[in-house]
């Protein structure tokens, strides 16, 4: 999709913003270009509802796991490899 100036973002952007929503809160003009961005465009509406129902039912497992004392949880390191290759892949 494609609207002159920088008020439409594309589907690449609008998915990386949705994947970041998950784990970070997104500023005022990122949560606007995303909102705008799913109005008009059906398939990352697709991928975000999907992300959702994914990071909904990791956390809900992670709930029944942790009250059978058991922890699944990143460790720093880990973390920062992830960040890393989501922030290599949009350079």
């Amino acid at each position: 999709m494609k609207i002159k100036g920088k008020i439409m973002i594309s589907c690449h952007e609008a998915t990386f913003l949705i994947s970041k929503k998950q784990e970070d809160k997104l500023s005022f003009s990122e949560q606007m270009k995303l909102s705008l961005h799913l109005m008009y465009c059906k398939y990352c509406n697709r991928f975000a509802k999907q992300t959702k129902q994914i990071t909904d039912s990791i956390k809900k497992m992670n709930r029944k796991m942790n009250k059978n004392s058991v922890k699944i949880k990143l460790t720093e390191e880990q973390k920062k490899r992830i960040r890393e290759a989501i922030n290599n892949r949009n350079e």
